[in-house]
């Protein structure tokens, strides 16, 4: 067989991939332009002294010190939007392809300090967070479980958290196929996971979030979190069926060219 009947043997499946490529999405999360501060969502320690800088995509970072007198944490969130005002509400339908670098650092590493990513509907929390003590996990609300360990994560150090979300794209309700979801940490992956709730992925208007959670050290008037949020990326990604028909073509043409 010479490389034109190659060639031609395998038009109709990239004619019909590229088909895949070109066809519009439902939702384009590509919309989100900014992100809403919500200051003090905890706020056992009211007295303290915050300062929150917000230039996203570039760069957003929470610093928090001089905690004075409390009971146990503060968190504050910013909210992705699409229109400086209001929270993006994700569809079920929304696939995301959601990147930034993070650095957590704080003044004491017991009690432990959090930085990351959440999805909130009604005040369910699914996170996929970096920790002061070392983990990195995903967990909580919709969210398949996953761990990548008590010491995946240095304090101080630059890491870069990627999520994707692949929802159902089959048509058919009835099929069995699920929505999954990918986390990323430094290049370690999960692997797609498959979600197990009723509405198969995200639930209809859950929120977006990077966040700074820090429970003090009462014992170290040092004490500080800092997290800085940088080089957001939010693409969207190629349709679970797309990927594995590429997958399937490169197979395919693979043995073609052993002919």
């Amino acid at each position: 067989m010479n490389r034109q009947q190659v060639w031609m043997r395998g038009t109709p499946l990239l004619v019909a991939a590229a088909a895949l490529v070109v066809a519009p999405t439902v939702a384009d999360i590509t919309d989100i332009n900014s992100v809403v501060i919500q200051q003090r969502i905890f706020n056992d320690y009211p007295n303290s002294t915050l300062n929150i800088v917000d230039n996203f995509p570039s760069l957003v970072s929470i610093t928090e010190y001089n905690f004075g007198d409390g009971g146990w944490a503060n968190r504050h969130d910013a909210v992705f939007s699409a229109d400086d005002t209001n929270p993006y509400l994700l569809a079920t339908s929304d696939a995301f392809d959601i990147t930034f670098n993070v650095m957590l650092d704080a003044g004491s590493i017991s009690p432990r300090k959090e930085a990351g990513i959440r999805f909130n509907y009604l005040g369910f929390d699914g996170l996929f967070i970096i920790a002061s003590d070392g983990e990195s996990a995903a967990f909580g609300g919709v969210l398949p479980f996953y761990t990548f360990g008590g010491s995946a994560y240095t304090l101080g150090s630059v890491a870069e958290m990627r999520v994707i979300y692949r929802p159902d794209d089959d048509p058919d309700p009835g099929d069995g196929d699920a929505s999954t979801i990918e986390y990323i940490l430094n290049g370690m992956s999960s692997g797609p996971l498959p979600f197990g709730n009723l509405e198969n992925g995200f639930i209809p208007q859950t929120q977006i979030a990077v966040y700074g959670q820090f429970a003090v050290d009462d014992n170290n008037p040092g004490d500080f979190g800092l997290v800085e949020y940088s080089n957001f990326s939010i693409l969207i990604p190629e349709p679970a069926s797309l990927v594995l028909l590429l997958g399937g073509l490169a197979a395919l043409g693979r043995g073609w060219r052993r002919v």
